[in-house]
């Protein structure tokens, strides 16, 4: 049973369709998210709401049929993105004694921002989805090949 299991999954993956799946190469716009939410969330106080966008951007870019390449590319530079804005945000804060009001290319400050129906709105289906109530394609619903993967404007 198991081998005819193991044998019909080998055959899917030498089926003519699964060979027609398009690969993706690029994961600039998922890389971007990623960054995004570092400055939308984590740098204006919301750390926990950052840690569950960043884990439905992980599951999305999971369920994307990007090259071996690519996600090993999406690895890197997140993990060096984090750590960039992490010493980015010790400064600010050593800076101004503490977490800034307004972050420099924000259109208003972070209180406003999170005050905002947008934000509440987003944050409410981020902790949907981190009780299992939704689904990472409803926090991230653009598609796999999209040229901009965000989180939600407020």
């Amino acid at each position: 049973m198991i081998r005819a299991a193991c044998l019909g999954g080998a055959l899917l993956l030498a089926s003519p369709v699964a060979a027609q799946a398009p690969q993706l190469d690029d994961p600039t716009a998922f890389e971007r998210g990623f960054a995004v939410s570092l400055y939308q969330f984590d740098a204006c106080g919301d750390a926990l709401a950052g840690r569950m966008f960043r884990r439905a951007l992980a599951e999305r870019f999971a369920q994307c049929p990007f090259s071996k390449e690519a996600r090993s590319h999406y690895q890197q530079q997140t993990r060096a993105e984090f750590q960039r804005v992490r010493e980015r945000m010790q400064r600010l804060i050593e800076d101004n004694s503490g977490m800034p009001r307004e972050l420099v290319g924000m259109s208003t400050t972070c209180h406003a921002q999170q005050s905002s129906d947008g934000y509440r709105d987003f944050r409410a289906l981020l902790e949907r989805y981190q009780a299992g109530g939704a689904t990472a394609e409803a926090v991230i619903p653009a598609a796999c090949d999209a040229a901009d993967i965000a989180p939600a404007k407020p």
